[in-house]
């Protein structure tokens, strides 16, 4: 099982990625889509330490070359932000999601989509934490879960706000 946790505020700037528990740098993109109906899409892009472009099942493949980094956010500034973890190993059966820690129930649909557009820097995202960066044209920041209510009924909420 591998765990992918995101904190953040729903500003791209504000996000960091942490799997098993490390912050994960490098990063250019994070795909991920689950729903009830067995759809498990989870794909991640990033830089490794050989400066090679890696794409990879986020919770199946490994993750060779992967970089590391001291975390963002003291825990402090983490208590202000929303946290998304799953916990998987690649099947949807075998998934679970909590939102700030607590395992969420009535889940139909959760999409995240985390991609930056970085106009002079290299690094993927995380490399906003570092000085004056600014954001390019194709930055994406979209995060909803869809939950089935009592009656029924489907609401979409954002998961980072």
């Amino acid at each position: 099982m591998r765990t992918l946790t995101i904190e953040s505020n729903g500003r791209i700037e504000k996000t960091a990625i942490y799997i098993n528990g490390e912050q994960i740098a490098g990063i250019k993109e994070l795909f991920l889509n689950l729903d009830e109906d067995g759809t498990f899409d989870a794909v991640i892009q990033y830089e490794g330490n050989d400066k090679i472009i890696y794409n990879k099942a986020l919770f199946s493949d490994y993750l060779e070359q992967i970089k590391t980094r001291e975390p963002s956010f003291d825990d402090d500034e983490a208590r202000e932000l929303q946290q998304l973890t799953v916990e998987s190993d690649g099947e949807i059966e075998n998934t679970i999601v909590f939102i700030n820690e607590e395992v969420v129930e009535g889940l139909v649909n959760i999409l995240v989509h985390i991609k930056a557009g970085i106009a002079n820097e290299k690094s993927g995202f995380m490399g906003l934490f570092k000085g004056k960066q600014t954001l390019a044209e194709g930055t994406t920041f979209k995060a909803e879960a869809t939950f089935r209510n009592d009656d029924d009924t489907l609401e979409t909420e954002r998961i980072f706000s």
